[in-house]
Protein backbone atom coordinates (compact mmCIF):
# COMPACT_ATOMS: atom_id res chain seq x y z
CA UNK A 1 0.00 0.00 0.00
CA UNK A 2 1.32 3.58 -0.87
CA UNK A 3 2.65 5.29 2.32
CA UNK A 4 -0.35 7.62 4.43
CA UNK A 5 2.47 10.64 3.28
CA UNK A 6 1.85 9.89 -0.37
CA UNK A 7 -1.54 9.18 -2.19
CA UNK A 8 -1.92 8.92 -6.23
CA UNK A 9 -4.02 11.59 -7.76
CA UNK A 10 -5.48 9.56 -10.77
CA UNK A 11 -6.64 12.60 -12.64
CA UNK A 12 -3.65 14.82 -12.40
CA UNK A 13 -1.53 11.64 -12.77
CA UNK A 14 0.82 12.40 -10.27
CA UNK A 15 1.97 12.11 -6.31
CA UNK A 16 -0.06 14.62 -4.02
CA UNK A 17 0.58 14.96 -0.35
CA UNK A 18 -1.52 14.14 2.18
CA UNK A 19 -2.55 15.58 5.31
CA UNK A 20 -4.25 13.02 7.10
CA UNK A 21 -5.22 9.75 7.28
CA UNK A 22 -7.56 9.07 3.99
CA UNK A 23 -8.99 5.89 3.16
CA UNK A 24 -8.57 4.60 -0.55
CA UNK A 25 -7.85 1.86 -2.14
CA UNK A 26 -4.66 0.83 -3.48
CA UNK A 27 -2.68 -1.92 -5.25
CA UNK A 28 -1.53 -4.26 -2.32
CA UNK A 29 2.05 -4.45 -2.19
CA UNK A 30 3.82 -8.77 -3.13
CA UNK A 31 3.21 -9.89 0.89
CA UNK A 32 -0.40 -8.95 0.79
CA UNK A 33 -1.59 -9.84 -2.53
CA UNK A 34 -4.34 -12.48 -2.96
CA UNK A 35 -7.35 -13.69 -5.35
CA UNK A 36 -9.87 -11.80 -3.11
CA UNK A 37 -8.63 -8.32 -4.71
CA UNK A 38 -11.03 -6.05 -4.60
CA UNK A 39 -11.91 -4.38 -8.12
CA UNK A 40 -10.79 -1.03 -7.12
CA UNK A 41 -7.38 -2.84 -6.88
CA UNK A 42 -7.10 -3.49 -10.68
CA UNK A 43 -6.09 -1.78 -13.76
CA UNK A 44 -8.80 1.03 -15.10
CA UNK A 45 -11.58 -0.20 -17.24
CA UNK A 46 -15.11 1.41 -18.57
CA UNK A 47 -16.81 -1.98 -19.13
CA UNK A 48 -19.67 -1.74 -21.92
CA UNK A 49 -23.54 -2.16 -21.14
CA UNK A 50 -25.04 -5.76 -21.12
CA UNK A 51 -26.20 -6.14 -24.18
CA UNK A 52 -23.94 -4.06 -26.37
CA UNK A 53 -21.29 -4.51 -28.90
CA UNK A 54 -17.88 -3.79 -27.85
CA UNK A 55 -16.60 -0.41 -29.56
CA UNK A 56 -14.56 -0.88 -32.98
CA UNK A 57 -10.70 0.21 -32.00
CA UNK A 58 -10.35 3.37 -33.08
CA UNK A 59 -7.09 4.24 -30.89
CA UNK A 60 -3.58 2.84 -30.76
CA UNK A 61 -2.19 1.20 -27.32
CA UNK A 62 -0.31 4.24 -26.48
CA UNK A 63 -3.60 6.03 -25.42
CA UNK A 64 -4.63 2.81 -23.57
CA UNK A 65 -1.56 3.05 -21.65
CA UNK A 66 -2.09 6.57 -20.72
CA UNK A 67 -5.71 5.67 -19.03
CA UNK A 68 -3.25 3.11 -17.42
CA UNK A 69 -0.36 5.31 -15.70
CA UNK A 70 -1.96 5.72 -12.16
CA UNK A 71 -1.81 1.40 -12.26
CA UNK A 72 1.83 1.10 -13.13
CA UNK A 73 3.04 4.07 -10.86
CA UNK A 74 1.16 2.65 -7.74
CA UNK A 75 1.99 -0.43 -8.58
CA UNK A 76 6.05 0.28 -9.46
CA UNK A 77 5.96 2.39 -6.46
CA UNK A 78 4.47 -0.19 -4.13
CA UNK A 79 6.78 -2.85 -5.29
CA UNK A 80 9.80 -0.80 -4.49
CA UNK A 81 8.81 -0.05 -0.92
CA UNK A 82 7.95 -3.36 -0.01
CA UNK A 83 11.04 -4.51 -1.09
CA UNK A 84 13.45 -1.65 0.40
CA UNK A 85 13.53 0.62 2.89
CA UNK A 86 14.25 4.14 2.77
CA UNK A 87 13.86 7.55 4.33
CA UNK A 88 11.18 9.95 3.23
CA UNK A 89 13.64 12.34 0.85
CA UNK A 90 14.12 9.50 -1.16
CA UNK A 91 10.65 8.26 -1.12
CA UNK A 92 10.11 11.40 -2.74
CA UNK A 93 12.97 11.60 -5.11
CA UNK A 94 11.61 7.92 -6.16
CA UNK A 95 8.04 9.20 -6.61
CA UNK A 96 9.13 11.79 -9.11
CA UNK A 97 11.45 9.20 -11.05
CA UNK A 98 8.46 6.88 -11.57
CA UNK A 99 6.06 9.70 -12.14
CA UNK A 100 8.19 11.01 -15.32
CA UNK A 101 9.10 7.98 -16.46
CA UNK A 102 5.40 6.42 -16.39
CA UNK A 103 4.99 9.56 -18.23
CA UNK A 104 7.02 8.55 -21.10
CA UNK A 105 5.82 4.90 -21.83
CA UNK A 106 2.78 5.86 -24.04
CA UNK A 107 5.27 8.13 -25.49
CA UNK A 108 6.76 5.10 -27.08
CA UNK A 109 3.74 4.19 -29.46
CA UNK A 110 2.44 7.94 -30.26
CA UNK A 111 3.64 10.60 -31.85
CA UNK A 112 6.34 11.09 -29.75
CA UNK A 113 7.89 8.54 -30.50
CA UNK A 114 10.83 9.47 -32.21
CA UNK A 115 11.67 11.98 -29.07
CA UNK A 116 10.87 9.82 -26.23
CA UNK A 117 14.15 7.02 -26.43
CA UNK A 118 16.85 10.01 -25.64
CA UNK A 119 15.32 10.82 -22.60
CA UNK A 120 13.89 7.78 -21.42
CA UNK A 121 17.26 6.38 -21.84
CA UNK A 122 19.03 9.05 -19.96
CA UNK A 123 16.14 9.17 -17.40
CA UNK A 124 16.81 5.22 -16.85
CA UNK A 125 20.81 5.65 -16.49
CA UNK A 126 20.12 8.57 -14.26
CA UNK A 127 17.72 6.15 -11.86
CA UNK A 128 20.37 3.59 -11.84
CA UNK A 129 22.70 5.86 -10.93
CA UNK A 130 20.43 7.22 -7.92
CA UNK A 131 20.52 3.45 -7.62
CA UNK A 132 24.23 3.05 -6.81
CA UNK A 133 24.20 6.08 -4.46
CA UNK A 134 20.81 4.59 -2.06
CA UNK A 135 23.40 1.41 -1.73
CA UNK A 136 21.87 -1.30 -4.39
CA UNK A 137 23.36 -4.27 -6.08
CA UNK A 138 23.45 -4.22 -9.82
CA UNK A 139 20.82 -7.00 -9.87
CA UNK A 140 18.87 -5.10 -7.81
CA UNK A 141 18.27 -1.95 -9.88
CA UNK A 142 17.67 -4.46 -12.85
CA UNK A 143 14.52 -6.42 -10.57
CA UNK A 144 13.47 -2.93 -9.50
CA UNK A 145 12.89 -1.31 -13.21
CA UNK A 146 11.37 -5.27 -14.12
CA UNK A 147 8.44 -4.49 -11.93
CA UNK A 148 7.58 -1.50 -14.50
CA UNK A 149 6.91 -4.23 -17.33
CA UNK A 150 5.13 -7.08 -14.63
CA UNK A 151 2.55 -4.04 -14.56
CA UNK A 152 2.48 -3.93 -17.71
CA UNK A 153 1.65 -7.75 -18.10
CA UNK A 154 -1.01 -7.32 -15.70
CA UNK A 155 -3.05 -4.87 -16.95
CA UNK A 156 -2.77 -6.54 -20.41
CA UNK A 157 -4.31 -9.38 -19.28
CA UNK A 158 -6.83 -7.83 -16.42
CA UNK A 159 -8.04 -5.19 -18.55
CA UNK A 160 -7.11 -6.59 -22.40
CA UNK A 161 -6.75 -3.26 -24.19
CA UNK A 162 -9.08 -4.66 -27.19
CA UNK A 163 -12.42 -4.35 -25.39
CA UNK A 164 -12.06 -0.88 -24.41
CA UNK A 165 -11.61 0.01 -28.30
CA UNK A 166 -7.70 -0.29 -28.34
CA UNK A 167 -6.69 -1.73 -31.16
CA UNK A 168 -3.59 -4.49 -30.20
CA UNK A 169 -0.87 -5.27 -33.05
CA UNK A 170 1.62 -7.46 -32.73
CA UNK A 171 4.22 -4.73 -33.77
CA UNK A 172 2.84 -2.24 -30.99
CA UNK A 173 3.60 -4.93 -28.67
CA UNK A 174 7.10 -5.59 -29.70
CA UNK A 175 8.01 -2.06 -29.93
CA UNK A 176 7.03 -1.74 -26.78
CA UNK A 177 8.47 -4.72 -24.96
CA UNK A 178 11.86 -3.41 -26.53
CA UNK A 179 11.21 0.23 -25.01
CA UNK A 180 11.37 -0.98 -21.34
CA UNK A 181 14.33 -3.56 -22.33
CA UNK A 182 16.10 -0.20 -23.35
CA UNK A 183 15.33 1.33 -19.90
CA UNK A 184 16.50 -1.77 -17.63
CA UNK A 185 19.71 -1.65 -19.74
CA UNK A 186 20.52 2.08 -19.43
CA UNK A 187 19.56 1.70 -15.36
CA UNK A 188 22.10 -0.82 -15.21
CA UNK A 189 24.50 1.44 -17.03
CA UNK A 190 23.48 4.01 -14.97
CA UNK A 191 24.11 2.08 -11.81
CA UNK A 192 27.70 0.61 -13.34
CA UNK A 193 28.61 4.47 -13.94
CA UNK A 194 27.65 5.51 -10.18
CA UNK A 195 29.94 2.57 -8.92
CA UNK A 196 32.89 3.59 -11.03
CA UNK A 197 32.50 7.63 -10.18
CA UNK A 198 32.37 6.67 -6.59
CA UNK A 199 35.32 4.75 -5.97
CA UNK A 200 37.01 6.53 -8.66
CA UNK A 201 36.48 9.81 -6.48
CA UNK A 202 37.42 7.52 -3.24
CA UNK A 203 33.62 8.28 -1.52
CA UNK A 204 32.90 4.62 -1.47
CA UNK A 205 29.68 3.44 -1.86
CA UNK A 206 27.08 4.41 0.41
CA UNK A 207 23.51 3.69 1.33
CA UNK A 208 22.53 7.09 2.09
CA UNK A 209 23.57 9.20 -0.70
CA UNK A 210 25.14 12.68 0.78
CA UNK A 211 23.29 15.89 0.38
CA UNK A 212 25.41 16.89 -2.20
CA UNK A 213 24.71 14.01 -4.83
CA UNK A 214 20.33 14.19 -3.92
CA UNK A 215 20.82 17.86 -5.06
CA UNK A 216 22.99 17.05 -8.20
CA UNK A 217 20.29 14.10 -8.77
CA UNK A 218 17.47 16.20 -8.72
CA UNK A 219 18.85 18.68 -11.20
CA UNK A 220 19.02 16.61 -13.64
CA UNK A 221 15.88 14.81 -13.29
CA UNK A 222 13.96 18.53 -13.13
CA UNK A 223 16.01 18.85 -16.33
CA UNK A 224 14.85 15.73 -17.76
CA UNK A 225 10.99 16.43 -16.53
CA UNK A 226 11.09 19.67 -18.15
CA UNK A 227 12.30 18.37 -21.88
CA UNK A 228 9.88 16.14 -21.86
CA UNK A 229 7.28 18.34 -20.52
CA UNK A 230 8.04 20.67 -23.61
CA UNK A 231 7.10 17.23 -25.97
CA UNK A 232 3.85 16.38 -24.10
Amino acid sequence: MVHDDALYDVHAGDFVASTGSVMRDSIWPASSRSSARSAHSSPRATHPSPGTSHPAPDKHLGHWLESQRGFLTIYWFDEISHRVSMEPEMERILKRFLNLLTHMIPGALDHRRSVVDSVWKRAAELYGTLGAQRGLAAGDIVEEFQIVREAVVRILFQAPPARYGTALSLSDVLRLNRFLDSGVTHASIGHTDGLFFALFQGNGVSTVPTAKLVAEVEEQLESLEGEWGAET
